[in-house]
């Protein structure tokens, strides 16, 4: 399961995604590693009251893992090769922060809520659908994912070769990607996704004091890292 029910201690998914879009900017202002690692442990926190522990415990040992990494200001003293080597390293910690936010919204918040908290703040029907149909499609591929290395696990391949991946793994999910686009396509239809009247939601969403304390939070986290940084 990608998403628990909605309850006091998870957060609405627009406070989700105004933590995700304020995080982003952490990418072009940067923020001080105490602030850094004070966003990372208030993630894992909201992952821990919501159930998720292994979740929790991953996001701090992957932040740990790259918070060595040397940022690209240092990366520049070092030779071409291991500049190649480490850019990679050295981006993925600079946008960290929001992909753990990103993926804690995605990991607690599932389809019925997104839609019903963008109609709440009267979000338009071209930015909602196509975000639930995002929302609908990527767990549906790495269920579909993990079913084909399942299955190449129980006939003894393996995966190692990366021409061998591109050949087993690769080619399948492109072809499943495109049956799941369908059947969603399908199903928004069925369900008179283009009418225009005014839908009743099966899944209603509210604000908590969870909302306040997990957006104010990290807005004060990020603009003091902002502010000690400078």
């Amino acid at each position: 399961m990608y998403y628990i029910k909605d309850n006091r201690l998870n957060p609405n998914p627009i406070t989700k995604f105004f933590v995700v879009v304020l995080l982003g900017f952490t990418g072009v202002h940067s923020i001080n590693h105490y602030s850094e690692w004070a966003v990372v442990i208030v993630i894992s926190a909201m992952y821990f009251i919501n159930g998720f522990k292994k979740d929790a415990i991953k996001n701090i040992l992957w932040f740990g893992v790259l918070f060595f990494v040397p940022d690209f200001s240092a990366l520049e003293k070092f030779p071409i090769f291991i500049l190649m080597m480490l850019s990679l390293f050295a981006l993925c910690r600079m946008f960290y922060l929001p992909f753990a936010a990103g993926k804690f919204m995605i990991k607690t918040s599932d389809v019925g809520s997104i839609i019903s908290s963008m109609d709440a703040i009267k979000i338009p029907k071209e930015v909602s659908i196509p975000i639930a149909v995002m929302f609908r499609f990527f767990p549906s591929f790495v269920e579909e994912k993990n079913s084909i290395k399942m299955a190449m696990r129980i006939r003894g391949i393996e995966t190692k070769n990366p021409v061998k991946y591109l050949e087993y793994v690769a080619v399948p999910l492109l072809i499943i990607s495109s049956n799941i686009a369908d059947d969603i396509s399908k199903a928004a239809e069925t369900k008179c996704i283009a009418n225009p009247i005014k839908k009743t939601r099966y899944v209603s969403v509210r604000i908590h004091l969870i909302d306040f304390i997990y957006a104010v939070t990290i807005s004060v986290i990020v603009a003091g890292g902002i502010i000690c940084s400078h």
